[in-house]
């Protein structure tokens, strides 16, 4: 038999329906950073139990575009395997999101100003991904850049998930 406390607890992970935490990646072109940030996320996503939709987008990206060769290497090379199509960011997707994680300010700034016809209520929280400093692009820069960026994604996305499953009181 079960100790009361532990089957309340029990009874509220049944009835109690969880948020889905919605989490925006945002790059430029949504063919590289974001697009292995957005696998990466996922996969460790998987793997940790956090509930948790990600999606990724570029503030100057053509609709539909292939993530780069490159990022599908250094992330196949993980074990991850990802094909991505680049999206612009919208309204629509601050609307929808809880956190936007951005690659540079221009990002951030960018989404700030897409962002001036949402009430304060329904804006995500934005952030550089990467805290006070900003994810250099690695597009036309060689496979040791995309290699680079996978290590700092790799440090970098378990610390900021974590906080999103376990965040901390105000």
């Amino acid at each position: 038999m079960l100790p009361y406390a532990s089957l309340l607890s029990l009874l509220k992970v049944i009835i109690m329906p969880t948020k889905i935490h919605k989490l925006l990646l945002l790059c430029t072109g949504n063919t590289c950073r974001s697009q292995m940030a957005h696998a990466m996320a996922h996969q460790w996503a998987q793997l940790n139990g956090l509930n948790v939709e990600i999606e990724s987008r570029g503030i100057r990206a053509n609709a539909g575009d292939a993530t780069t060769a490159e990022a599908i290497l250094v992330l196949s090379q993980a074990q991850i395997h990802w094909q991505g199509t680049s999206q612009p960011l919208t309204v629509a997707d601050l609307r929808w999101a809880d956190d936007v994680w951005a690659m540079t300010q221009e990002h951030l700034d960018c989404a700030t100003q897409l962002g001036t016809e949402l009430n304060q209520d329904s804006f995500p929280r934005c952030e550089l991904l990467a805290g006070a400093h900003e994810l250099v692009d690695p597009l036309n820069c060689g496979l040791a850049a995309y290699e680079l960026l996978f290590f700092s994604l790799q440090e970098l996305l378990p610390k900021r998930l974590a906080a999103i499953q376990t965040p901390s009181v105000a």
